[in-house]
């Protein structure tokens, strides 16, 4: 078992850092949903602070996964037709796009309130502007909400995708993000 690529698969590392940025990317998900669904101020600001901590320990992971892959060496596709390999790397660079638009435009809805991010309250990250940028919040804000409704018809896709590997092509794409293969 290896903890890095090969030619064949995928690394431990890059299997368990694929799987925590799924997970968070979901619960941060969640936890905007239940900001915006919150009953009363005291309920919003909890979501928030939970989800701003969520989403800064998530960015560590995030870049993690981003250096590691890097330095690696990318396992050989596997053979797939010309017009699903383009949906699969399209939907792929969509959902970077998301994330890394989710990772700069958030921050930045907090920072242009001149608020400091805090974070689980060990420590707060210090906001760049010294009053309040209505401009820049609002413009950030507006940006935040809409890349976060691509999340689900990515993940559809994402899904239908690794079934259609698993069910109809019967091949190891998600086998190789499952679990690393034995080296013979």
């Amino acid at each position: 078992m290896s903890l890095v690529n090969t030619r064949t698969g995928y690394g431990w590392a890059a299997i368990v850092l694929h799987w925590i940025s799924a997970v968070g990317v979901i619960v941060l998900y969640l936890t905007g949903e239940q900001m915006e669904e919150a009953a009363n101020r005291t309920a919003e600001l909890a979501a928030r602070a939970q989800h701003v901590s969520i989403g800064l320990l998530l960015f560590t992971f995030l870049l993690a996964r981003l250096l590691w892959s890097a330095s690696q060496v990318r396992p050989d596709a596997l053979e797939t037709r010309r017009p699903f390999r383009f949906i699969a790397e399209a939907v792929q660079f969509l959902f970077l796009a998301m994330i890394a638009i989710q990772i700069l435009s958030g921050p930045l809805v907090i920072w242009s309130n001149a608020r400091p991010l805090e974070v689980f309250d060990w420590f707060a990250i210090a906001s760049p502007f010294p009053a309040k940028v209505e401009w820049l919040h609002e413009g950030a804000e507006t940006v935040h909400k809409l890349t976060a409704n691509l999340f689900w018809p990515l993940l559809g896709l994402h899904v239908l995708g690794a079934l259609k590997h698993l069910i109809v092509d019967r091949d190891a794409t998600l086998r190789r993000m499952l679990w690393v293969k034995r080296e013979a």
